[in-house]
């Protein structure tokens, strides 16, 4: 047997009550292929072709090289095997040939989990199913004022909806890890929840808003890009919000129209993540 890797963050799950949750979430529609990240030794795989049509395309992403010849011995008859770093995946045209609404599955490994989600939700897939560590899932599903709320929680709910399905202790996973693990529903939304002006430019506001949790946001904002205190003020003003405000307090619908309001004092930013 092949033994999970430390420095590739490997956790294989075995829990069979798991294994079939998962695989019954992450069903595609009709017409709609399906991918999976980080199958491992192909625990999860099996189960998910158990339950797919002999016609429904997996695709099957593995970065460990040691994994590749195994999964493409077990599944290549029904599986396309690919070796790869899911961050660096060309997701938009890996997912094109898969129908409109292609689902994305994986166990994704706790150091790399966030650059893999947001990689995954800019090709904007019809569902996404991860296994993360459970203060992640926390993270993403938090809600404004609460003690998870933070910019992951900003930035994935102005594109997403996201729900925490169910919680797994370690005792589901060989080696069992030393935090407890949650599996996550994302279903991308077509356009941001609320209006953008640019989605790179409000990635920055929001990571310099939460840049120092202890102070306000317009002291954060101030500090992180430079920007006079006055003219943030004078935009939560703009929009009925307290000056004194942190940014953790902000609901999305404020983000969005903050955003707006400061759009032409902000730097370009690449990417939301």
């Amino acid at each position: 047997m092949i033994e999970a890797k430390k420095s590739l963050g490997q956790n294989f799950l075995h829990d069979q009550s798991v294994l079939n949750r998962i695989a019954d979430l992450a069903q595609p529609e009709p017409g709609s292929g399906l991918v999976e990240i980080g199958p491992g030794t192909g625990n999860l795989t099996a189960h998910l072709l158990a339950r797919l049509p002999e016609t429904t395309q997996l695709d099957v992403i593995e970065r460990d090289r040691r994994m590749v010849p195994l999964l493409a011995e077990r599944f290549g008859d029904r599986a396309r095997v690919t070796e790869a770093d899911a961050a660096q995946v060309d997701w938009p045209a890996l997912l094109a040939p898969l129908g409109p609404h292609p689902v994305v599955v994986g166990n994704l490994p706790y150091y790399a989990a966030l650059p893999i989600l947001f990689a995954v939700l800019a090709a904007r897939p019809g569902k996404m199913i991860f296994m993360v560590q459970k203060e992640v899932a926390d993270r993403l599903v938090a809600k404004p004022s609460t003690p998870a709320q933070g910019q992951i929680s900003v930035k994935l709910q102005m594109l997403a909806d996201v729900k925490l399905a169910f919680k797994v202790g370690s005792g589901a996973f060989t080696p069992a890890p030393n935090v407890e693990s949650a599996v996550v529903v994302l279903q991308p939304l077509a356009a941001p929840r609320y209006p953008l002006p640019d989605i790179g430019r409000f990635g920055v506001l929001v990571t310099a808003g939460f840049s120092l949790r202890r102070k306000t946001l317009v002291n954060a904002v101030s500090n992180a890009l430079k920007l006079p205190g006055d003219t943030i003020r004078a935009a939560l003003v703009t929009i009925g919000v307290d000056e004194r405000i942190r940014a953790e307090a902000l609901t999305l619908a404020e983000w969005s129209a903050l955003a707006q309001q400061l759009d032409a004092h902000i730097p370009a930013g690449t990417r939301l993540a």
